[in-house]
This record gives C-alpha cells, structure tokens and sequence, in this order.
C-alpha cells in the first residue's frame, strides 16, 4: 500500500514538474521564434491601425498607441472628427470620452491605471515572467480555427490570469484570453492574432480580431508599427480644463 501511495506520489510530481518544463519550453520558442533578443533593444513603441466595430457599424475608426517601456502608454481613437484619449503616466492616468459628452480630461481609477500599465509591458506577458512574479502552466490543447493550439495559463497574481494560446509550428501567439477585475466587476477579453510581419526583427500580428463586453466584436488592422520612434512626454500630461 505504501508502495503505491509512493509511486502515485511520485507520479503526481514528475507530472508537474513536466508540465512546468513543457510551458517553458513553448515559451522560449515563441520568444526565439518573435525576434529573441532584439525585444530588449526596444524602449517604446508606436502602433496605428485602422478599427472596425460592431459598436460603431459603418464607421471609419482611427487607433494610434504609444508606449513607453514600463512607464506611460497613450491611446488615441478618432471617430467622425471626435477624439477619445486614454493615457497612463506612472502611478497616475485621465481620459477624455466626448462620445459620451467627456470633452474635459478626468482621472482613471486605480483599476483602470493597474489595467492601463500593461500597455507599458513593451515585451508582452512571457518575456522576462518570473521576473514580473509571473507563474506559468501548460494546460492542454484548444481549437483557434482548425488550429490545435498550445494553451498557456499565465498567473499574473490577484484575480488576474491569462491565457495564450500559440500555434505548435510556427511559436506565434495566435489568441489570448485575458481575465481581470476592472471596478469590483470581472471583465473577460479574447483576441485572436493573424498577418503576421517582420518589423526591425521583431514579428508583429498586423490583424487583431478582439471581442470584450464594452466594444463588442472588433477588428483591428496595423498599418505601420514603429519601434523606437522619438517621444515627447508631454503627450502624456493632462491638459488643464
């Protein structure tokens, strides 16, 4: 009897430690298979796209995203000559809405900065994990559109957990499902990546088809991403009223 509990035992924890070594494993060959070690020659970098949404149907969206490395990030979306802006700054962050009559900047709550910051990540989630206090799990395999991809479960501490799924040939993250809580609510989004390019040595997913409770079904397409592109940090200040 206690053979069996011994051998069970053990059983139980090569499994694990097998499972942590697969996640590992899947993890570098993404990062080897994205651009490796040019990611940390990145300090910021400037994304513009062009959106379509089933909250705005018809409409022409314009997206612009600045980040700067673990520090401020500025999202700007145009809309019929209107513009909503979402900045972080550090510990700080404000915003403008005048789609609901927001003309004049007001701050982000503390969720709203806590979840903003991960823009500022410029690696993305697995590069440098344990280092952000990070745990990570391989937990099987799941259907993205005929592909059976590697799912990744990512603890990111608290409530909030992610999970990225990458195709098994080429390494690339092909969908990612992000949990969080944003104001006391749960709030749960997935996007799933296509198009990828090579920018400056670094493979970038030109096509984002992303679905969340507050936009719905959206599409968003790259049209230039430039990395390293000169700054000035005063787009990030709140204008005064």
């Amino acid at each position: 009897m206690k053979k069996t509990l011994f051998s069970a035992f053990l059983l139980l924890v090569l499994s694990n430690f097998a499972t942590a070594q697969s996640a590992e494993e899947i993890i570098a060959k993404h990062i080897r298979a994205t651009g490796g070690d040019n990611w940390s020659k990145v300090e910021a970098v400037k994304m513009e796209a062009n959106i379509a949404s089933e909250s705005a149907a018809g409409m022409a969206i314009g997206w612009t995203m600045t980040s700067i490395r673990n520090k401020a990030a500025r999202m700007d979306v145009s809309v019929m000559g209107m513009n909503q802006t979402s900045v972080v700054n550090g510990d700080k962050g404000w915003a403008t809405n005048p789609f609901m009559g927001q003309t004049d900047p007001e701050p982000l709550t503390a969720d709203q900065v806590k979840s903003m910051m991960d823009q500022t990540d410029i690696d993305g989630t697995v590069i440098g994990y344990k280092e952000k206090g990070y745990t990570v799990e391989f937990v099987g395999k799941e259907d993205v559109e005929g592909t059976e991809a590697l799912k990744i479960k990512v603890n990111k501490g608290g409530k909030k957990v992610e999970y990225i799924l990458y195709d098994p040939e080429t390494y690339y993250e092909i969908k990612n499902i992000q949990v969080d809580e944003v104001d006391g609510k749960e709030v749960e989004s997935a996007t799933v990546f296509s198009n990828f390019k090579t920018v400056d040595g670094i493979v970038m997913p030109h096509s984002l088809q992303s679905s969340s409770p507050m936009m719905g079904n959206t599409t968003i397409t790259l049209t230039k991403v430039t990395f390293n592109p000169t700054v000035d940090m005063t787009m990030f200040d709140m204008p005064k009223k």
